[in-house]
């Protein structure tokens, strides 16, 4: 397959993520994901101050820990990745949103930073 046929393929299959959600909701999605992924990165930071610490049950808190911050990571990366085209993201803002979840409570950050925009009329 040509380099050519592939992209019209990939813009084709990524103008379809157009219009899957309202604004509303895509918003709703998109703020309750961050604080859900907010809320997996404190679980995960208290997970591993049990485990250096050895204080009691640090056996199986960071393992549940873990696994709960990445359902919460994982749900917010497909909602960003499916909701960015609803809140009229564009390519370098729906890329810089997935990279910042990498940083711990970056999420949270970038959800107050969108937050603010929204209200002044800026998005």
């Amino acid at each position: 397959m040509q380099a050519s046929k592939r992209m019209d393929i990939i813009k084709r299959l990524y103008s379809e993520l157009d219009g899957i959600f309202t604004d509303g909701e895509a918003w709703f999605l998109f703020k309750a994901s961050a604080f859900l992924e907010t809320f997996g990165w404190t679980l995960l930071i208290i997970g591993i101050v049990f485990s250096v610490e050895r204080w009691p049950g640090y056996d199986w808190i960071l393992p549940v820990a873990g696994s709960i911050h990445g359902i919460f990571y994982l749900g917010y990366t497909f909602i960003v990745f499916f909701a960015h085209r609803s809140l009229r993201w564009g390519v370098w803002r729906f890329l810089f949103a997935e990279a910042i979840s990498v940083v711990p409570y970056g999420a949270l950050a970038l959800e107050w930073w969108v937050a603010r925009r929204r209200r002044n009329g800026k998005i």
